[in-house]
């Protein structure tokens, strides 16, 4: 991320934070909807993909009436998602399901921490958003599904969310930290061990160990 970046104020930069992560869950679960084998997976992911890019448009334009330009402040924060993306690239349908489920349970939990830095309405719009769990609830349903009819699947995914696990959080915390939120990183910092024990409750919500 540019060091040279002017501060945008925590509200607009936050909301922008948030905002990319819509982005990137509409373009995963978009690629999702177009390699799923089934019709009733392609139409609820496309759906579901379609919900992540209208919470994006919503955010852009209150950054909008903010001041700020939503693009712009989101170009700020694609080094590290790209970087992400990179080093955990999903070999199958699964494993990209996973890859949502692992990288958007981590990553919310971590943005709320810099929600509660809010001040309204920011503050009740970007909970609004949080609170929303249709993708996470049908990635979890789906993958529990799958998990306990094939034990395979089951020891690759396992794997394969450790490698997750791992990558986000060290990218997660990079973001939070950025001096272009303006958020302590004491209460970064203070946050993890309640975002890695949510995460070890939703792997065990799939049947697999953290």
């Amino acid at each position: 991320m540019p060091d040279s970046a002017p501060l945008a104020g925590n509200n607009a930069a936050t909301l922008a934070l948030l905002a990319f992560g819509e982005l990137t869950a509409f373009e995963r679960m978009a690629t999702n909807a177009t390699t799923a084998v089934h019709m009733d997976d392609k139409v609820t992911l496309a759906r579901l993909a379609s919900l992540s890019f209208a919470n994006f448009e919503e955010l852009s334009q209150h950054i909008s009436r903010l001041g700020q330009d939503a693009v712009e402040l989101c170009q700020h924060f694609e080094p590290t998602f790209t970087v992400l993306a990179e080093r955990t690239r999903p070999r199958d349908w699964h494993e990209s399901l996973m890859k949502g489920f692992v990288f958007d349970g981590i990553m919310n939990d971590f943005y709320r921490t810099a929600v509660d830095e809010l001040s309204e309405p920011e503050y009740s719009l970007a909970i609004t958003i949080l609170d929303d769990t249709r993708a996470t609830d049908y990635v979890r349903n789906r993958l529990t599904l799958d998990v306990a009819a094939d034990t395979q699947l089951a020891s690759r995914l396992a794997l394969w969310g450790r490698k997750l696990v791992a990558e986000t959080l060290g990218r997660a915390r990079s973001l939070l930290t950025d001096p272009f939120l303006g958020i302590d990183e004491e209460l970064v910092v203070a946050s993890i061990p309640a975002v890695t024990a949510n995460h070890s409750k939703r792997m065990s919500a799939l049947g697999l160990v953290a």
